[in-house]
């Protein structure tokens, strides 16, 4: 009883199978044709609606420049808070993508190129940037996509030259800070050592002054090297921008498998609401009734 089972399950399969295939070669020139059309739509839109988009892109190398104003101390003393203050701090490499994604970096690259003029917002502007930073590396891939090849050249250098003249000068500013600071804490020790009244008192307050000294020193030689530029070098600028958007083969292949799908459905969509009888297997199917005879078509021609 299994094995009849197994069989008949066999012959249903074989027979809706069958039916299937019946339906695709019914329908071949439907399918044909919607699929025809998705392709040619496809095309039209890719070739002559759609305008192109190119890429630029400009590679920077974030360098450590902080480690050069850094020194080792062995514990907590006013030595490490002088280090602390004339040292320039490091980032992440996260902090550098979203610098490179800020709005701030934007409107100077819209100030910069007068990209105003043409409506560019900073927001828009964003749209166009895409900042990656391969993995295990100091590498940031900046990439711009515009409609105008050279001015997605020209966006992607002048990110690169305005982000390096934005760290410089913030960090400009931390060590115009530090320096502040500095002089601040001199002032004060200056005034406890003119007050101390022990030798100890004013050993110390001599040491804590040398200290600041020294760090004030550090921290003017480095802004005189302007060390902060050197955080980001552009190891490969843009020279040329590459056609992105629209992938012409891309977009035709999709199309084409839309609408195979598309007129494979319609096809047995119809066949499913056609009820209609047409050929002794329709009468055998759906009536269940053997077929006595068949009235031949006759041609009146060849009559």
């Amino acid at each position: 009883m299994t094995d009849n089972n197994f069989g008949n399950g066999i012959d249903e399969e074989v027979i809706d199978l069958r039916v299937y295939l019946q339906v695709l070669k019914k329908r071949w020139k439907l399918i044909l044709q919607v699929t025809f059309l998705a392709v040619l739509l496809s095309a039209v839109l890719s070739f002559f609606v759609l305008k192109p988009v190119y890429e630029a892109e400009t590679v920077l190398l974030v360098t450590q420049a902080a480690d050069k104003l850094q020194t080792s101390s062995q514990s907590a003393s006013p030595q490490d808070l002088v280090n602390s203050v004339s040292r320039i701090p490091v980032l992440t490499m996260n902090t550098y993508v979203e610098q490179l994604k800020s709005d701030e970096l934007m409107r100077r690259v819209i100030e910069k190129m007068s990209l105003h003029e043409y409506g560019y917002t900073p927001r828009a502007l964003a749209k166009q940037v895409s900042v990656t930073n391969p993995k295990d590396s100091y590498l940031l891939e900046v990439k711009v996509n515009n409609r105008d090849p050279q001015l997605a050249i020209d966006i992607a250098n002048m990110m690169g030259s305005e982000f390096n003249a934005s760290i410089t000068e913030r960090n400009q500013e931390i060590m115009a800070r530090s320096v502040a600071f500095l002089n601040e804490q001199m002032v004060k020790v200056k005034a406890e050592l003119d007050a101390a009244t022990t030798q100890a008192e004013k050993d110390r307050l001599q040491s804590m002054l040398t200290l600041l000294s020294q760090g004030i020193t550090q921290t003017q030689i480095a802004r005189s090297f302007d060390l902060g530029s050197t955080n980001v070098l552009v190891v490969s600028p843009a020279m040329q921008a590459v056609k992105v958007k629209p992938n012409t083969q891309l977009n035709l292949a999709v199309a084409l498998l839309l609408g195979l799908m598309l007129s494979v459905g319609l096809a047995f969509l119809l066949e499913f609401l056609d009820n209609t009888i047409k050929t002794p297997e329709d009468v055998a199917r759906y009536l269940d009734l053997p077929v006595m005879g068949l009235i031949p078509n006759v041609d009146s021609q060849g009559g």
